[in-house]
């Protein structure tokens, strides 16, 4: 008798991790082509692109649930989580622009550590002496990559104002989650970055070449599938599980720097990423036994 044995299927756990590992490569491609585009388009009319191509790939889902699926009754909300996320990007893609792509990108994960301070101050959530202690640790991270007893760098700084009011949206994402769906998430704070960023975009308008063309449709591709696939690994994977995944996106940002930028970043910056991603790991971990303790046995 033959022996067959059908390939077990994954867990939801590893699918997650599947789905986080395509979002690190399209969101630090995204932050790549940026840079290159940035070299040569004003950083509005690279925004304006990646926000109406995004919204335009989603125009599918637009079409199946039609106008009622995009019906809220929170719209000011989404406004305002939108002016911050456009704010955002626009600071991101001029750090991006004018730093190396793996500093900017290690600069752009201390959103979690802006989270935790504005949950304090916003939302009244108490932080504990460990993820106390680990913030302080994390920012001291930033500082070594930032290196300000060196030289003030504006596009460093821009980075961290990047994740600073990231960390702001997210806090609205956080409220708006518990009505409204991610690809609802996704398309509003999109279509409102187009309609933000269209009047600086005509004042500063130049015409793209050919090739510029064809890497702003990418980047509106890769911008918009990035924030769908976020969204999966979420919905299907443990967070705990899926993540520590999202950090491959710095030996990615690594890898894209040397090979099409020549960029390697120095020792120091090393240094400060490892004392980032170890902060957050320690916080996420610490979470997670919290949750655990105070719920009790099962």
């Amino acid at each position: 008798m033959p022996f067959s044995a059908a390939p077990s299927p994954l867990s939801n756990n590893v699918k997650g991790i599947l789905w986080m590992l395509a979002t690190a490569v399209l969101l630090t491609g995204t932050a790549a082509i940026s840079k290159y585009l940035g070299r040569t388009l004003p950083v509005v009319e690279i925004v304006f692109f990646r926000m109406a191509l995004g919204a335009l790939v989603m125009l599918p889902w637009l079409l199946r649930h039609g106008l009622r699926g995009l019906a809220t009754q929170r719209l000011a909300t989404h406004f305002w989580r939108s002016i911050l996320g456009v704010g955002a990007f626009v600071l991101y893609i001029y750090a991006v622009s004018n730093m190396l792509l793996a500093n900017a990108v290690a600069l752009a994960f201390s959103t979690p550590l802006w989270m935790i301070v504005m949950s304090h101050l916003m939302l009244g959530e108490r932080a504990g002496p460990a993820r106390g202690i680990a913030t302080v640790i994390g920012f001291a991270g930033i500082l070594v990559i930032a290196r300000p007893d060196v030289e003030i760098s504006l596009p460093a700084l821009a980075a961290l104002a990047s994740a600073f009011l990231l960390s702001l949206a997210m806090i609205y994402v956080k409220r708006l989650s518990a009505t409204e769906s991610p690809t609802k998430l996704a398309f509003y704070v999109q279509f409102f970055g187009a309609v933000f960023t269209a009047p600086s975009t005509v004042l500063a308008w130049q015409t793209p070449n050919a090739v510029e063309w064809t890497w702003l449709i990418v980047l509106g591709l890769t911008g918009a599938l990035g924030l769908v696939t976020q969204a999966r690994a979420y919905a299907i994977g443990s967070p705990t599980a899926v993540t520590p995944v999202d950090f491959t996106r710095l030996p990615i940002a690594v890898l894209l720097g040397m090979v099409f930028f020549g960029e390697l970043p120095d020792l120091w910056a090393f240094a400060g990423m490892a004392l980032i991603v170890g902060t957050i790991l320690f916080i996420s971990r610490h979470e997670r036994h919290r949750r655990r303790t105070e719920s009790g046995p099962s």
